[in-house]
This record gives structure tokens, sequence and C-alpha cells, in this order.
């Protein structure tokens, strides 16, 4: 089978156009947290504890960032319906938090503003940033292909009271829209998804089938009390499927194990899944309430069938005891590109969820493009092979770190055989850093005769880490 990539960038976060490999490791690469972390605190009584299940966007004209984030009028939210006699959340009264979504902006990313749109009440006064109230978890996407403009902007979320101020967070997800992303109008037919949990994410209009896209934890109940990850579909925004499984955790992982939720976000021809990774007392009757929460990766090519990725590692780990993300970890919906790194936006609490008083500020952690996954030679000389695909264009690039080591390719046809004038020994060795590295042979300054030809590639590796290659 010959795999046409087109211009694609190929990771190595799973192994579909891997052949073979020898004297090499795949490495997770965890983003490095920002070292001015936290970069937003709660500061206003409508905030009382923040949670980024929300959106940050940049505007790719003018470079500006926004963010909606969730905000609760109180420090921890009890379960509804479920008796919490025996629970942290004794004698709390649920009917009395505020579920906000708030709304902030920032020039470079790292300090955020929140401006007074004059848009909600609050108590008596719009001077706030609100953009609504009683709304939890809000999902926002930009989406310029509606015809319509009251509908550039659309949201997922929870109504968090029916009109008579009674919670009802359990009825399903609604949907909101917005002509730019602060006056919402809230959908009539609400809600508009129902037999999900409180974690859904939405991903967004997907192009490979034509529908939008959103992930949630189906509604826990006798016979399926695991947390798990569900899908659900729309032709229209307003009409949505029941969620169907796509992720449950199994076997391999360990006693107590459970799903929290998972954004999931498109990134060149992958669906990477940010999974909520909750680590319960396996000893706690279900359904679990107490433990950690930290970030693992799924990978999927359809957004249906998933794969975990990395070995399962954490890929943003909790802190150490004390620190402000030792507890729980929640994930924007995806990252924003800036330069040449993914730029994560999270928010955190420093004890484990279950626990009343939690604070939740919000950070941000950076990662090199293309850098979940890498393939590692050391010393010795390492070699991965690829399947063979069709060269739609006239240039190889790579991104690789070989400060100290060395990096060689060649070409060979679909049954192994070299291309003359593109052998190991032909290629310019490369030994710098670089996410974008045009490899080049003595004699061939481009792939351009073997356009439209069947190639497999062969990285030779020495003290070196691979995390892409793209034909352009």
């Amino acid at each position: 089978m010959t795999f046409d990539i087109g211009t694609t960038p190929q990771l190595f976060i799973d192994d579909l156009i891997i052949e073979e490999t020898h004297a090499l490791t795949s490495t997770l690469h965890q983003p490095a947290k920002y070292a001015g972390n936290p970069i937003m605190n709660p500061l206003y009584p409508w905030e009382g504890r923040l949670a980024l299940y929300g959106t940050v966007w940049r505007n790719e004209e003018t470079g500006k960032f926004r963010m909606w984030y969730q905000g609760y009028g109180g420090m921890g939210i009890p379960r509804m319906g479920h008796d919490i006699s025996d629970s942290p959340w004794k004698g709390f009264d649920g009917r009395n938090l505020l579920y906000t979504i708030g709304y902030a902006t920032s020039n470079d990313g790292v300090f955020w503003e929140r401006p007074n749109l004059g848009l909600i009440e609050y108590e008596g006064s719009r001077d706030n940033n609100l953009v609504m109230l009683d709304a939890a978890y809000a999902n926002i996407i930009h989406d310029p292909r509606d015809p319509d403009p009251d509908r550039l902007y659309k949201s997922l979320f929870f109504e968090a009271r029916d009109p008579s101020g009674t919670p009802n967070m359990g009825d399903g997800v609604s949907v909101a829209f917005s002509p730019d992303g602060l006056r919402w109008t809230k959908y009539h037919g609400n809600p508009v998804v129902t037999r999900s949990s409180d974690s859904h994410t939405l991903l967004g209009w997907d192009d490979l089938h034509g529908k939008y896209v959103s992930f949630a934890r189906p509604s826990v109940h006798e016979g399926n009390k695991t947390r798990r990850i569900g899908r659900s579909t729309s032709d229209d925004f307003t009409s949505w499927t029941v969620p169907e499984d796509v992720l449950v955790p199994d076997d391999d992982d360990p006693p107590g194990f459970e799903f929290y939720g998972m954004p999931v976000f498109k990134y060149h021809d992958l669906y990477i899944g940010q999974l909520l990774a909750y680590h319960t007392p396996p000893e706690e009757p279900q359904i679990r309430f107490m433990g950690t929460i930290d970030v693992q990766l799924a990978v999927s090519r359809d957004g249906i069938d998933w794969q975990r990725a990395g070995g399962r590692e954490p890929f943003i780990p909790n802190g150490p005891p004390g620190s402000i993300d030792a507890g729980e970890i929640y994930m924007a919906r995806g990252p924003v590109t800036v330069d040449d790194e993914l730029w994560f936006y999270y928010s955190v609490c420093a004890v484990e969820h279950g626990i009343t008083g939690r604070s939740g500020p919000i950070c941000l952690a950076k990662l090199r493009l293309d850098g979940f996954v890498s393939m590692d030679a050391g010393h010795e000389t390492g070699a991965l092979i690829t399947k063979p695909f069709r060269v739609d264009g006239d240039s190889l690039s790579i991104n690789v770190a070989a400060r100290g080591g060395a990096v060689a390719v060649a070409a060979l046809d679909e049954h192994g055989i070299q291309y003359e004038g593109f052998s190991r020994s032909d290629c310019v060795l490369f030994d710098g850093d670089s996410v974008d590295h045009r490899v080049t042979w003595r004699t061939k300054p481009s792939l351009d005769e073997l356009r439209g030809r069947a190639v497999r590639l062969k990285f030779y590796l020495r003290n070196a880490e691979l995390y892409s290659f793209t034909v352009r």
C-alpha cells in the first residue's frame, strides 16, 4: 500500500507511517510549564474559582488572544442528585453557586486583561467582564463557514439552572450563538444533547465527516459507572446525536482509573485528545468522587477509533505536593500556535477532586511544533524506515534536534532499492536543532525528480530526536 500524504507533516505520535526502526526509542515530550504561572488568578466575586474548560483562540489577522473561561460563585461543586451526606460536600447548597462565563484578552498570550463589557448585570452592576450567566463549561468556536453572521461564534455549554433557579445540569448540553463572541443568544430548543455528563468539549466542524463534533463524558448509571469518553455529531449545531462510546479505560489501566473528559483538537491529519486521567482510590465505591487528575494523550486518524499515546505517561503531570497543580489539571479546547511553539492553556487545583475550598488559577505550558513524540537515537546510530508514500512535492523538511549528533536521510523505492543520488552518503549531514530543516543531497538539491513516485525514506540518527517530516 502506498500512502498519499500530500504536504501534511508526518508525526510519530502513532506508528501509521513507520515500517520499521532500529536502535530507536519513542519518547513522549511534556510541555514546559511557564515559569511565571499562574497567568490568571480569581479576582472578582463572580469568579470565585476559575476553570478553563473553555477556549483560548488567537485571531490570525490581528494576533490578539481571546479567552472564555469558567467562573464559580462558590469554592466547590456538588454532584447534583447524588447523596452527599457522607461526602466533603455535606452541608453545601449547590443552588448558591453562580456559574459564569468570563472573557479576557491578551496581546501576547501571557498577560491578560478582563475588559469591562457592560453586558451582564451582576448584583446591580454591569461593570464586569461577563458574557453569560448560569452557563457551565462553555466551549466556544469561531465558525466563519456559517453564512449567518449571528452564528459566527458558537458555544456548547450546560444550562446551570432552569428559570425557577433550580439546578438542572443533569438535563443535558445546550448551545448558543453570537456575532462577536460577546453577545450570546441561547437556542430556544435547549438542551440539544441528552445523556451527557458535565465534561463535554467541542471539536467544532470536522471536514473529514462533514459534521460538527463534540466529545462528552456519557452520564454514568447502573451498569455503566466508569467515566468514559463519548462522541456526538450534528449537521446544524442544534440537532445532536446521543454520545456513543469511543474510548473506555481498559485492563492496562490501574484499578480506579477513569476518564474525566477529553478536549480534542485537529492537528494536521490527526485528532489529538487531551485525556483527563482521573486517578481515584480503587476502594472507593462507584460513582467515585475523590482523586487527582492529570493529562495523558490519545490519538486518532478519524476521531472515532482511538489509541493511547506516549505509553500512557502524563503529558502534563501534576506538580509536587503543595504546588498549585498538585491536585487537578483541566485543559482548554486545544493549543494556540505561537511562532515555533504550541501553547497549552489549562486550569489547576492544588488539592484533589472532591475537596471543598479549591482554588483555580489558569496556567500556560509550551511545546515545540510537532513536539508530542520523537524517535530518538543515542550514541549508536539508529534508523527509521517509512512505509511507501507518493511524493507530491520537491523538498523534504525535518523537525529534529541533533546538536552534538547527526541526521542523514536516504530515499528508497517501494521495494527498498535506493534511488541513485539519494543515498545516506550523498545526504548533507545536519547536526543542529530546527523545526523546519530542508534536507539536501550533494548532487540532488531537491526531490523534484522523484515527484509522483513511491518513496520510502530511511532516516539515520545519532544523538538526535526526530519529531516529524514534511514533503512540500
